[in-house]
């Protein structure tokens, strides 16, 4: 089975480092792009459609919020993860209503970490198993109409 792709979006180059080590060691990810403000990040996001991304509230040019409004009008099933050191109740909220799949704080420790993104994979892998099964049952379908035509 293919690696889930990450997009990281970090305007410090330190975290986008620790978050990538992070998606590689912990989660056997693979990191398909990053972006260092919101701006890169939905022009990335268009190009490469990775599975999962990871975005930065706080950005030059276009903040998290803003950017993670623009990447779920252009793809209403987008994974976003918010990670940052903003934790007020506000901002969470904000983020969860405008679409992310979660909020981590930077300050989290990494096994909890884990727990978060584990959650979001799992929901993309069992979306992947049904649109496998999903096209398996059509060509099975078919198959079984052209037996029964030749039959005819």
């Amino acid at each position: 089975m293919r690696k889930v792709t990450f997009l990281i979006v970090d305007d410090s180059p330190m975290w986008r480092k620790v978050i990538k080590r992070f998606i590689e060691e912990k989660l056997g990810g693979n990191i398909v792009g990053e972006a260092k403000d919101g701006i890169e990040a939905i022009v990335l996001y268009k190009k490469l459609k990775p599975d999962i991304v990871t975005m930065d509230i706080e950005m030059p040019n276009l903040d998290g919020i803003k950017a993670l409004e623009e990447i779920l009008n252009f793809d209403k099933d987008a994974k976003v993860i918010m990670i940052s050191s903003k934790g007020e109740e506000d901002v969470v909220r904000k983020a969860l209503l405008k679409g992310a799949q979660d909020f981590i704080r930077k300050d989290l420790k990494l096994e909890k970490w884990v727990k978060r993104f584990e959650k979001v994979i799992r929901e993309i892998k069992g979306k992947k198993e049904n649109m496998t099964y999903n096209v398996f049952s059509v060509i099975i379908s078919y198959i079984n109409k052209l037996k029964n035509n030749n039959k005819s």
